[in-house]
């Protein structure tokens, strides 16, 4: 999946992230592959899309482009 490359992140270290299950987590988010953007293809259920733009449901949509979630993002990030 690839969803944000290092072209897109400064050099990933994990010497500031200690908890194997964040840095598991922050893995996952980089990558692309998390539970909620890939469940289908472990239930075999339809794609999910967004329910506000109705396009595939990515990480990258969640974090970057999802108009939707401006306001959440400018909160927390």
């Amino acid at each position: 999946m690839g969803e944000i490359t290092t072209s897109s992140l400064p050099h990933w270290t994990y010497t500031h992230v200690r908890d194997r299950r964040a840095q598991t987590l922050l893995a996952r988010l980089r990558i692309g592959h998390t539970y909620l953007t890939q469940r289908f293809l472990l239930t075999r259920d339809p794609q999910i899309y967004c329910d506000n733009c109705l396009v595939s449901l990515t990480v990258r949509h969640l974090l970057v482009e999802c108009p939707s979630l401006i306001e959440l993002r400018h909160r927390y990030f």
